[in-house]
């Protein structure tokens, strides 16, 4: 579905990931946002310093606008902080279409963290950046028990798995059941440590 099919929100946040205006105006354009958050890479900054200002200069007079700065290559932090963004600002619109990939990554995991908070999520057509495409609102598919065992997992300290299974009154083999298909899903490793993935689904 493009953009242009789609109805003005209004009111809108638009967060987005941010390197340059072009990707940007598309999204901007679609929604009319009244605040605009750009998640920028720090690295990024002193580049990119034209581009927020014609922003600033395009969209300050009619929406708030606030830049946060993350490390692009960190894609757990960037996740953290989109969970953070979208419990601030619900229903919120979220563009991928600047900056690196990875940042872009974990904007989309923070994004399929809390799908409920997420109007939409868009990016940009190629080769017509002034199209936009909405992409699905994916989720990690955690049920409740998993998500309770992933938690306890994270403050496992070396704990054997018979006493979180007592811990969450559950049996062992129950619990093994549950981490075995933890562990094909990429969220524990061999040892049922919690993965990257795992402390990503459990934000």
């Amino acid at each position: 579905m493009f953009a242009e099919q789609l109805p003005n929100v209004g009111e809108a946040t638009l967060i987005a990931t941010f390197y340059s205006f072009e990707p940007f105006v598309a999204a901007a354009h679609a929604y009319s946002p009244s605040r605009i958050i750009l998640i920028i890479g720090k690295e990024s900054v002193k580049d990119i310093e034209k581009h927020l200002a014609k922003v600033h200069e395009l969209y300050g007079r009619v929406a708030e606008i606030k830049e946060i700065e993350v490390d692009p290559s960190d894609i757990f932090a960037v996740a953290k902080k989109t969970v953070e963004l979208l419990e601030k600002n619900n229903r919120a619109i979220v563009n991928v279409s600047g900056g690196w990939k990875l940042m872009a990554q974990g904007v989309l995991y923070g994004c399929y963290a809390r799908p409920e908070l997420v109007e939409k999520i868009v990016c940009n057509e190629l080769p017509d950046i002034n199209r936009l495409v909405e992409l699905p609102k994916l989720t990690f598919g955690l049920s409740q028990p998993k998500r309770e065992l992933l938690d306890e997992i994270v403050k496992r300290n070396d704990k054997p798995i018979a006493e979180i299974a007592e811990k969450l009154g559950k049996t062992p083999g129950m619990l093994y059941q549950h981490l075995k298909e933890l562990k094909e899903a990429g969220y524990v490793d061999e040892k049922f440590e919690i993965t990257l993935a795992g402390k990503i689904a459990v934000l």
